[in-house]
């Protein structure tokens, strides 16, 4: 009794110590198991067969070898990358590792009956370097869908302490079985490993659907998309560097692997020998990575910033190849093997994940994993065909391969210093945007001479709140103790929004314990400092749970709500935890308290309970956030739909595109749909498409596709302009505008943007024939006749000049997707300009801007819309046909303005000319309900004025 009651405090202590929470702990065994045994199987295969390639073939043909496994890693992860959009992860995985499993075992038994040729080894080389790279990828990806964010930040640490012992593991335990059982058994025990895999990550899985059951919230966590991401990479030019620093790095190791792999061949010939020396020092590599990364990791980073730390991996190859160079043997290519091995895992892994920091989530998905798989595998068949041209057609010695790496090497420091310069330009450039558009000097961030951690401190202390918040909203992933002083500051801060946001990061720090300075927040007024308060002691408590418990019996109402609400998400994603807390159980309690309370207590606690079952996702108490998106009080719908965004449960998108209408919520709404991620625009499209959405809707649509900022929201955008409605296409264009200045790195495809320029010049050339005419048809009238008719013709022509000024505007709107911006927008201001000389500036500027096409489209429209009046010699000069006013007002009916056609609708009405009949005829049955009401009375108004006759 007494030895299990200590063993039980001892495993909670562990988990105290490790910052595991209770329902997490099997999860994180199960992939810690996974990623271990994955890693220990590698580290054992690899040595195996390099020793075998190198006793069975030669080091000479190394390098076709290399050009083998780009071909082979371009093919494979090109079919991958379409699979696996289609074909759900766990099978994928499963199928990878049974395929590994029964490719092992053949290739083992051939070992064993001596029936290995030189083909084999190669095909087994390919395999097992393919299997590297999928095998890790697939282990990531299935991480991201069964942790959330706040869990990953905490337990990915501990994942990837698991893979590098693995790796040492699985190293040292070749160079001892290596000699005594023989290669071709060393195998085997890699063949065990991964048959353990495979029920391991099944029951990983399975877990996970029941924890991430949204569709919705697993998609969001897998970050897939359809964009290529080699137009991304071109597009930008920090993700161009940043792809040529890792192919570069790559053909530098591969050179490395080879002078590696050629002496120390030619030291040690048994290949029993060679697999164990190679085992040793694989895992020797690791343990020096994983000393580096424990103990001058983040002292380099943090002091240096991500410009110097990128040298040290070059520096370090530079110091090895010299070596090789001057004194050729052994020591030396351990040297240099060991520089790669244990900085590229450490120090410069560090740095190239900093680097990666200012691109945009979505974008870095898909880039970053495009540039570690495919750029990687291209260099590898690059690094190959330089071997087979320096080593087998020159016949140069493997030392002097040295110089090659030297020249790669002096090529590599060059774009990290580019890449550093460029990297600072990305936060200037997001640092200055707010304030840059406000014109608000106040403080402009200077980090060209100084580290990006001392730029940012610079931000912390000294910058406006838009910047400061900025900083505090995206330094997750720069949680470095050099910001903790800054971040500490912030405390003291006016601003109650910085306040939250500062104790919200300094929950993430360790060195420190706050605790008694942050309880003074507990009794704050401002709900959302309190909340953030309780999360922060929660966090920071011996025992987050007996805390809770107390605050929850206190009498403080505010400080009852807070920690109920800090509870709640603690409990996201772990049943166990809700059942075991009685959160559920306070849950309905307070469904039925609602039922005996009144206001102003029934209100505040309706909002809790919805805030609960949101942060929470307690699936059972759904049915409760949908009456209230129904309620017909507007808070309470307001905080049904923030629970209803907290979710991401798909039940709720129906009430909530219903809710966006609604003007009191419509920016929750927006935040809650946004919530949803790029995933939500299939569905979105699926309801356009079968008419489940009505035109109020559609309209407020752009903005959450601009809240979304990804590539397949611009796509969604593109598609809304094509919507039969004015309003949706102003608001798609602008949206499209916004995307276009916060995300430099989405593809604005120039086809869909010359096309919508084209469309609208057309509707711009028919608005001003139509425009004329209606001019034309108001000199007909004398001072004394003008009555209905010619204000109705006026109203009109009203409606045409606006329609003209928005043409206008769209157009440069597009402009602006395909030219800078920024110069777009200047031109387009000046051409306002009441100054004619500033008017003429702006039009030969953008004269010398645009391609010849464009230019032969644009430049007419802008020096017409110039013009202080519209007269027959400008349409001529323009090609602009005149129409009969019946054709003019047919091709304003067609067009997609509504307040168009209600207007003329309304001419038509008091024209009371038959003519017009049938015409108005047609919009009876128009979708639109005053469009059918204003042709309705169009008819009625012509048909009473003939029957006189």
């Amino acid at each position: 009794m007494f030895e299990s009651s200590l063993s039980k405090s001892f495993k909670g202590l562990i988990l105290r110590l490790l910052d595991i929470r209770k329902g997490e702990s099997r999860r994180l065994v199960l992939m810690q198991t996974t990623i271990f045994l994955l890693i220990a199987t590698l580290l054992i295969i690899k040595p195996t067969i390099n020793a075998l390639f190198l006793s069975g073939v030669g080091i000479d043909k190394l390098p076709f070898a290399f050009i083998l496994v780009a071909l082979a890693a371009g093919v494979i992860t090109t079919f991958y990358s379409k699979k696996i959009n289609r074909v759900p992860l766990n099978k994928v995985i499963q199928f990878t590792l049974i395929t590994s499993v029964v490719s092992i075992t053949i290739f083992s038994v051939l070992l064993r009956l001596n029936l290995i040729d030189n083909w084999i080894l190669y095909v087994f080389y390919v395999w097992v370097a393919v299997f590297g790279v999928l095998s890790a990828s697939q282990f990531w990806i299935l991480a991201n869908i069964v942790f959330n964010a706040r869990e990953a930040k905490r337990l990915f640490g501990l994942i990837g302490g698991a893979a590098i012992g693995g790796g040492i593991f699985g190293g040292y335990l070749t160079s001892v079985l290596a000699p005594v059982i023989g290669s071709e058994n060393l195998l085997f025990v890699g063949v065990s490993f991964l048959i353990i895999c495979i029920p391991l990550t099944r029951k990983v899985w399975n877990i996970n659907k029941n924890v991430t059951s949204s569709h919705f919230l697993r998609k969001s966590r897998t970050g897939k998309v359809s964009e290529h991401p080699l137009r991304l990479i071109k597009s930008s030019k920090h993700l161009t560097y940043l792809a040529i620093i890792t192919a570069l790095s790559v053909l530098a190791a591969k050179l490395v692997d080879y002078q590696f792999s050629a002496i120390s061949s030619q030291k040690i010939t048994n290949e029993d020998e060679l697999a164990a020396f190679f085992g040793f020092w694989f895992s020797n590599f690791n343990l020096f990575s994983l000393l580096i990364q424990l103990f001058i990791t983040r002292k380099v980073v943090g002091i240096y910033g991500v410009g110097i730390s990128l040298f040290f991996l070059p520096v370090g190859i530079l110091i090895g190849a010299l070596a090789i160079l001057i004194l050729p043997g052994l020591w030396p290519a351990i040297l240099i093997k060991a520089a790669d091995g244990s900085l590229k895992q450490s120090v410069n892994k560090s740095a190239i994940e900093l680097l990666a920091f200012p691109i945009p989530v979505d974008i870095k998905n898909q880039a970053k994993t495009f540039i570690d798989v495919f750029i990687d595998s291209f260099a590898t068949g690059i690094s190959g065909l330089l071997l087979i041209f320096l080593v087998n057609g020159l016949n140069m010695p493997v030392r002097f391969v040295s110089i090659l790496i030297i020249l790669l090497l002096a090529i590599w420091l060059k774009y990290i210093r580019k890449v550093r310069l460029e990297y600072i330009e990305q936060f200037k450039r997001k640092l200055n945007l707010d304030s840059n558009k406000e014109k608000n000097k106040e403080y402009i961030l200077d980090i060209q001479n100084s580290s990006v951690y001392e730029g940012l401190t610079k931000v912390l202390y000294y910058g406006n709140d838009k910047q400061i918040l900025y900083i505090l909203k995206n330094v997750d992933d720069l949680q470095h103790e050099k910001l903790f002083p800054a971040i500490k500051h912030l405390l003291k801060h006016e601003s109650p929004e910085i306040i939250t946001e500062a104790i919200k990061k300094l929950y993430f720090y360790k060195s420190e314990n706050l605790s008694e300075e942050i309880k003074k927040f507990l009794k704050h007024e401002v709900k959302s400092i309190r909340v953030a308060a309780t999360e922060y002691l929660i966090e920071h408590s011996g025992n987050k749970i007996e805390l809770i418990q107390q605050y929850l019996e206190q009498k403080d109402e505010s400080l009852v709500r807070a920690a109920i609400l800090a509870l709640a998400s603690e409990t996201k994603d772990n049943q166990e935890l809700k059942i075991n807390s009685g959160l559920l159980d306070w849950i309905k309690n307070h469904i039925e308290k609602i039922k005996t309370i009144t206001a102003p207590e029934k209100n505040e606690t309706i909002d809790t309970v919805l805030n609960v079952i949101g942060l929470s996702m307690s699936s059972e108490f759904y049915n409760y956030i949908s009456e209230a998106l129904k309620n017909e009080d507007s808070n309470v719908r307001e905080s049904a739909v923030l629970a209803a965004g907290l979710t991401l449960a798909p039940t709720f998108l129906p009430d909530l595109l219903t809710n966006i209408t609604d003007t009191s919520n419509k920016q929750k709404t927006i935040d809650a749909l946004s919530g949803y991620g790029f995933k939500i625009f299939d569905y979105l499209q699926e309801q356009i498409e079968e008419g489940n959405l009505n035109i109020q809707i559609i309209r407020q649509l752009p903005s959450v596709s601009e809240k979304i900022g990804t590539q397949n929201g611009v796509d969604f955008l593109f598609r809304l302009l094509d919507i039969d409605d004015n309003i949706v296409r102003n608001n798609a264009v602008l949206a499209l505008t916004k995307l276009k200045s916060k995300h430099p790195h989405l593809i604005f495809y120039n086809k869909r943007i010359i096309e919508n320029i084209l469309e609208e010049a057309k509707l711009f050339m028919n608005t001003l024939s139509a425009m004329y005419i209606q001019q034309e048809k108001i000199h007909e009238f004398e001072e004394s006749s003008k009555g209905p008719v010619f204000e109705a013709h006026k109203g009109l022509i009203v409606l045409l000049e606006r329609r003209l000024d928005e043409n206008l505007t769209r157009i440069f709107k597009f402009l602006g997707l395909k030219y800078p911006p920024e110069e777009i927008d200047t031109i387009y201001r000046e051409i306002k300009n009441p100054k004619a000389e500033m008017r003429i500036n702006a039009i030969e500027f953008l004269d010398n801007l645009l391609d010849t096409h464009l230019k032969k489209l644009v430049m007419p429209i802008v020096e017409t819309s110039l013009s202080e009046s519209v007269t027959k010699e400008l349409l001529d000069n323009m090609d602009i046909k005149v129409l009969p006013q019946e054709e003019c007002l047919t091709s304003l009916l067609e067009g997609k303005d509504v307040k168009i056609k209600l207007s003329v609708l309304y001419l038509i009405g008091v024209l009371k000319d038959r003519k017009y009949i049938t015409l108005a005829k047609k919009y009876i049955n128009h979708p639109n309900e005053k469009i059918r009401l204003f042709a309705s009375n169009a008819v009625q108004d012509i048909m009473k004025n003939t029957s006189i006759f």
